[in-house]
């Protein structure tokens, strides 16, 4: 179980209220949404070596994010990830099904079941030329292509017209391995920018087979090793090309955590199921930073264990912020009509210091 944040103690950390630090944009960010990751199972030595989040975790990070608070389910977070939106209230994507969608016919796109178009970051991304792509390792995914295809994405009204299809590639991988090699092909090959949502599903496959045993050499924690060996060669891919090396940001965060009830993650209000990593690498190794008592001036700083409401404010960190984090990463505006990070607020780097990954100390470390 994570240890419990003294509050004091972020409190005394944060910096004065600033415009938040300035970032040269990146060339391509990769989103990575660990499915079913507890924090507490890449929190300390007994996790074992797990080098990939070890590196990941020099940079700015917290494992005290929540999911959406009403719903500790996968395909609802992934909507609010990719729409910065909540899933309910007013403003919410209202997607709220967790299996393969419907046919568009029936209703299958984000935009009929709200009523009203439901933008998203590929919207943006793709609308200013950036190649955008879905690799993901459950097939519920198919959500995002139904909704961005050339007939139901909305007209592209930024320059040059780059269609209304905003998801320019679908991949629906077997394995961990799988994934990984798509979301390498894609930068490789990546002719300009890319912005790509990578989903690793073994974490919550294991968990919902044998339940979130964390205890050392679990099948749960040795999922989180497989996720770790696919994480590391990603990282090693991109420190080891030129064309791509120091281009690359990873936003690494998760739908929900896992186990109450055992062999699932429905309740809402248990902190094993609402907290969440929300990790950044800014495409280089840099001082780790506590993202709670960096944003501590516009985001809540709570405890561990409480649960928090959809409507607190100022809101806590959520996994919904990382749709306009990446866009923000790009140097691109941020989804029209989202809620989580709408002002591109969210504190990377301390106040006053700037940075890319060209600039950042260490750039290119391995």
């Amino acid at each position: 179980m994570l240890a419990f944040l003294s509050i004091l103690g972020v409190l005394l950390q944060v910096p004065a209220l600033l415009p938040p630090a300035e970032l040269r944009p990146f060339d391509h960010v990769l989103l990575v949404s660990v499915d079913g990751l507890r924090p507490d199972a890449i929190d300390g030595p007994e996790d074992g070596p797990l080098p990939a989040f070890r590196r990941l975790m020099r940079g700015p990070h917290t494992l005290q994010a929540r999911t959406d608070a009403d719903l500790t389910i996968t395909l609802p977070n992934h909507v609010s990830m990719v729409t910065s939106r909540p899933v309910g209230g007013p403003l919410g994507h209202g997607w709220t099904d967790n299996v393969d969608p419907p046919a568009i016919r029936h209703g299958g796109t984000l935009h009929k079941r709200r009523g009203t178009y439901v933008a998203s970051m590929f919207d943006v991304a793709h609308d200013r030329g950036v190649a955008t792509a879905v690799i993901a390792t459950k097939s519920k995914f198919a959500l995002f292509a139904q909704s961005f295809d050339d007939e139901n994405g909305a007209l592209d009204a930024e320059g040059p017209d780059d269609g209304r299809c905003k998801v320019d590639l679908l991949v629906t991988a077997r394995t961990s391995d799988d994934a990984l090699e798509m979301a390498l092909a894609r930068l490789r090959t990546a002719k300009g920018r890319s912005l790509s949502l990578v989903h690793f599903g073994v974490p919550d496959f294991v968990g919902h087979s044998l339940d979130w045993d964390v205890r050392p050499g679990s099948p749960y924690r040795q999922s989180i090793a497989e996720v770790d060996g696919a994480l590391l060669r990603l990282l090693a891919a991109i420190d080891g090309d030129p064309a791509i090396r120091g281009r690359v940001a990873i936003i690494l965060t998760a739908d929900h955590g896992g186990g109450v009830p055992a062999k699932t993650h429905t309740t809402n209000t248990d902190p094993l199921n609402f907290l969440i990593p929300f990790i950044v690498w800014l495409g280089a190794d840099t001082d780790p930073q506590e993202l709670t008592a960096l944003n501590g001036d516009r985001r809540a700083v709570l405890p561990a264990a409480e649960w928090a409401p959809r409507d607190l404010s100022p809101p806590p960190i959520r996994s919904a912020e990382a749709g306009n984090l990446a866009l923000q990463l790009m140097g691109l505006p941020p989804i029209p009509g989202s809620v989580a990070n709408a002002t591109h607020d969210l504190r990377v780097l301390p106040a006053g210091r700037t940075g890319s990954a060209a600039e950042a100390p260490g750039g290119g470390a391995r």
